[in-house]
């Protein structure tokens, strides 16, 4: 009976002993930064341009966290939301037992269910980047000395799982949930991507924007349908002439390893990973 005993002692303080596990909460918030809220100046781009977004739509959501031992917490909620206007929340998991876990989320279209932040997206909004496959989908204005005034109304069709992600703040994986409190958590976006001249790398960029304005209709309006009409391997200006820098040299774009032919296709490639994690933290983009 004393070995029972024991064996039902130390069965009842393991049981207790899991009941105790340290626990702490998460909270996803989504942000575009200070470049899709106050735009990107001249000085960041080799053309001489400087861009203004009055929108920047993303949606987003399916968010997932994977502890060390492989325990996996989940958030169904998806959502379609302008970071142009600020911070949004994106969701918040309670309970997580205290530790590292690895983040990763879903950008792609709006479907049935996805939420609207409250007076920044319309039904309307919904219906057409549902109908045309877009996940991002930005306006605004760009703006060149000597130039002049171009506006844009331009959409992409990313649908692109972001897993193994790396903590902006000090480049380990993940985030850590600390016990007994709460682990705050962004899923930053990067503007800028939208404008490198180069993919595969962060490495050598330069941010252009000569080629996209030359596809500007007679009324000053960026449109996807004037994106794709742009040929990578054939850039033209707004005349039809080679595309030249203000050196004189012929403006390249380097697709690297992506098959992409269009202006249209290298920016939807180039704003796959645009979605980081707490600032500068990349994620691995997966289909």
């Amino acid at each position: 009976m004393g070995a029972c005993a024991a064996l039902l002692a130390w069965a009842l303080l393991g049981t207790a002993a899991c009941d105790n596990v340290a626990t702490g909460d998460v909270k996803v918030t989504m942000s575009g930064g200070d470049r899709t809220q106050r735009g990107l100046p001249d000085t960041l781009f080799q053309d001489g341009w400087s861009v203004q977004f009055t929108r920047y739509l993303v949606s987003l959501g399916d968010l997932t966290l994977t502890s060390a031992s492989g325990e996996v917490r989940t958030s169904d909620r998806h959502v379609l939301v302008d970071v142009q206007k600020g911070d949004i929340p994106l969701t918040e998991l309670k309970g997580l037992p205290a530790g590292r876990w690895d983040v990763g989320f879903r950008v792609s279209p709006p479907r049935e269910g996805t939420e609207l932040a409250d007076g920044q997206v319309s039904a309307q909004d919904v219906a057409m980047m549902r109908e045309r496959g877009f996940s991002y989908f930005v306006e605004g204005r760009a703006v060149k000395a000597g130039v002049g005034v171009l506006t844009f109304r331009m959409g992409f069709p990313v649908d692109t799982r972001m897993e193994d992600c790396i903590n902006g703040v000090d480049g380990t994986q993940g985030i850590v949930v600390p016990e007994a409190s709460v682990a705050e958590a962004e899923v930053t976006i990067h503007a800028e991507h939208m404008f490198y001249d180069r993919l595969g790398t962060h490495k050598g960029v330069q941010l252009r924007f000569d080629a996209i304005a030359a596809t500007a209709n007679p009324e000053g309006l960026i449109t996807p349908e004037g994106l794709a009409s742009q040929q990578l391997t054939d850039l033209k200006d707004g005349r039809g002439q080679e595309l030249r820098d203000a050196q004189g040299q012929p403006v390249v774009y380097l697709p690297g390893a992506y098959d992409v032919r269009t202006l249209q296709e290298f920016i939807t490639q180039s704003i796959v990973d645009q979605a980081h994690l707490n600032g500068g933290g990349v994620c691995l983009a997966v289909k």
